[in-house]
């Protein structure tokens, strides 16, 4: 036994181990939080050697806002407990300020004392993200799921994070009785508290009014998390009733999918809840349901990836027709999925959408379609074909970049592939969207704006960012013959597009008299079981496939029978 207490003596030795195996710097802390020990490569990480940090208090290195938070750490230290990668910030000589990843326990030989360990943050994601407003210092909802996404593709797979949702339904009651400056004492005491249990030190989020999510590791339970709140509550009103937290925690073990899909899952069952909660749904009942639900969405992300690696899917066309001259204008590209041929995919499609998997379908089914076009079936310039791709898969810079991989190949279909862009959600960029359509545009592929005035496809879209074709909601197109506010909008929309330049196409038209008042009203292109239902080419020669009851060749082109 004295032998192994000697080994633990030497600071020197147990330190160069652990400099090489985990961190870039190795502080021993005095019980007055001083550096009595440092050895690394302290200049490179924070502007100054080794000796110089010796002696000096930690604290005189730490960014001024981070140091509530690094202090907790430390308690937690102490206390016997190990912190691992706390993201702070440290002041170099200059002023500036760097992030660097705090880790540490207390000395095994020494307990006055504590090992801190600085590294590089390596994968860890910034502190740079947006703050909630409710609670000093934690990250808001979006931040909260975009730093998840980070932390679960880091976390360790023998050791997968967990999720704890804490909410506080006395805490009105505890802000009116305290006060503004109470409010927001205990929002900067909860918050450090809080922060100083999760992952990387910056894991929390504000998700709603007196409800927090915590990404932690499992050496953290619900019961710390639970006494957190608890003293925070005590250190600003000592007096006051004790302010109890209902939590939900989760294991996130998501080992079933790609690391960075996995917080796609979360997300998506999250939201999920929170339209529940709408309607009545409480914490007990996320404790319940928030396991299965997550289970649930990886189940469906796998059947998505399967789906879309086995090719396990068809493509239906149904023909869109000029208006004015009855020539078949293009063909859309429709995915129906195996066994489902004649079921809408609306649900599969959105789904892929929520949690992120929208491109990689999108560019399935755009590789589905380039063969259609350059095969026997359907190689002629007469036929032209639409491919669906969703504002989510142009605004993520990897699906993008696949996209126009794929586009360089396609010289030979410039003019016959045509885009549509579809969205179910409203894209946060859309500048960044916009330059993606214009290098489309470029390589001479039309570009649709899909389903507009519904949702989210609004005006906004339509001045932000520059297409061919505006396809106008078919909800508008319904009841055009019984409703004057319907036409009125038609009208409003066409005359809009001509003075852009824009032109314009109708969807669901059923019937002839629809036809003749959109012509009548000037759109250009119409869709809909009028002119032909989503089908599959009706045989291998191209001079028969396309034929149908509305549709027929004449002089090289194609014809809606009218």
């Amino acid at each position: 036994m004295a032998g192994e207490k000697d080994d633990l003596g030497r600071s020197s030795d147990v330190y160069v181990s652990f400099a090489f195996a985990a961190a870039d710097v190795l502080l021993e802390t005095d019980p007055d939080g001083n550096a009595a020990f440092a050895v690394g490569a302290a200049m490179a990480l924070v502007g100054r050697g080794a000796r110089a940090l010796t002696g000096q208090p930690l604290r005189k290195i730490i960014h001024p806002s981070d140091q509530d938070m690094v202090a907790q750490a430390l308690a937690q230290m102490v206390k016997g407990e190990r912190v691992r990668n706390i993201l702070t910030r440290v002041l170099l000589p200059d002023g500036k300020a760097v992030t660097v990843a705090l880790s540490g326990y207390r000395h095994p030989g020494n307990p006055e004392r504590l090992l801190v360990a600085l590294s590089h943050p390596g994968g860890l994601p910034p502190l740079a993200t947006k703050r909630a407003e409710g609670a000093a210092g934690v990250l808001d909802k979006d931040s909260f799921q975009a730093m998840a996404a980070q932390l679960l593709d880091a976390a360790p797979p023998d050791e997968p994070y967990q999720l704890t949702l804490v909410e506080l339904p006395d805490v009105a009651a505890f802000h009116a009785e305290g006060g503004e400056a109470t409010q927001a004492a205990l929002a900067s005491e909860l918050g450090n508290r809080l922060k100083s249990l999760s992952v990387g030190g910056d894991a929390v989020g504000q998700l709603d009014d007196g409800k927090f999510g915590v990404l932690h590791s499992a050496s953290v339970s619900p019961d710390k998390i639970s006494e957190s709140v608890t003293k925070a509550a005590q250190v600003v009103m000592p007096d006051a009733p004790p302010l109890e937290a209902k939590l939900a925690t989760l294991v996130l073990d998501v080992a079933d999918i790609p690391p960075e899909e996995a917080a796609r899952a979360l997300t998506y069952t999250l939201n999920a809840f929170a339209k529940d909660s709408a309607n009545g749904g409480d914490l007990a009942t996320l404790m319940k349901d928030l396991q299965p639900r997550l289970s649930a969405t990886v189940k469906q992300m796998n059947d998505v990836r399967q789906t879309v690696a086995s090719g396990d899917f068809n493509l239906m066309y149904q023909p869109i027709v000029d208006l004015w001259t009855n020539v078949v204008h293009h063909f859309e590209c429709l995915v129906r999925f195996k066994g489902n041929d004649n079921k809408s995919p609306y649900e599969t499609v959105a789904f892929a959408e929520d949690v992120g998997m929208a491109g990689m379908l999108d560019l399935a089914l755009l590789e589905r379609a380039i063969g259609t076009m350059r095969s026997n079936v359907a190689n002629t310039e007469s036929l032209k074909f639409a491919v669906n791709l969703s504002g989510r898969t142009l605004s993520d810079p990897a699906v993008v970049k696949k996209l126009r991989a794929i586009l360089a190949t396609t010289g030979d279909l410039r003019k016959r592939l045509v885009f549509e862009m579809t969205e179910s959600a409203d894209v946060g960029d859309l500048v960044a969207v916009n330059d993606v359509i214009q290098s489309i545009r470029k390589q001479g592929h039309e570009v649709c704006l899909d389903d507009f005035g519904a949702g989210h496809a609004a005006f906004h879209y339509l001045r932000a960012l520059k297409v061919d074709n505006v396809k106008i909601d078919g909800s508008y197109i319904k009841d055009a013959m019984k409703n004057n506010e319907n036409v009125s909008f038609i009208k409003a929309i066409v005359q809009l597009c001509t003075e852009l330049g824009v032109s314009t196409t109708a969807e669901y038209v059923e019937d002839a008299e629809t036809a003749n008042l959109l012509k009548l009203l000037k759109v250009r292109y119409g869709q809909g079981w009028y002119f032909g239902k989503p089908a599959h080419p009706a045989s291998d020669d191209i001079r028969t496939a396309w034929k149908t009851q509305t549709l027929e060749w004449r002089k090289g082109l194609l014809y809606f029978k009218g």
